[in-house]
């Protein structure tokens, strides 16, 4: 990971929060555990509710709430 790496979140489910504006699940962050933090907000329950951060650049899922393997 290169220090220029950028992050957005993405999931199947509509991201929500009761506290945190709707823009909050759409920017672009340049600190992944920013962008991690944000993604667990977004959901009910992260570990069966699955929320992944990935790095803009590439396209790879960075991180992912739940513990199945993404396709």
């Amino acid at each position: 990971m290169t220090p220029n790496n950028t992050f957005r979140i993405e999931s199947d489910l509509k991201l929500e929060s009761d506290w945190m504006p709707a823009e909050a699940f759409t920017r672009i962050y340049s600190d992944r555990s920013w962008a991690v933090a944000t993604a667990i907000e977004g959901v009910e329950d992260p570990e069966t509710e699955e929320v992944r951060v990935i790095d803009v650049s590439t396209g790879e899922v960075v991180w992912r709430s739940t513990e199945e393997k993404y396709e």
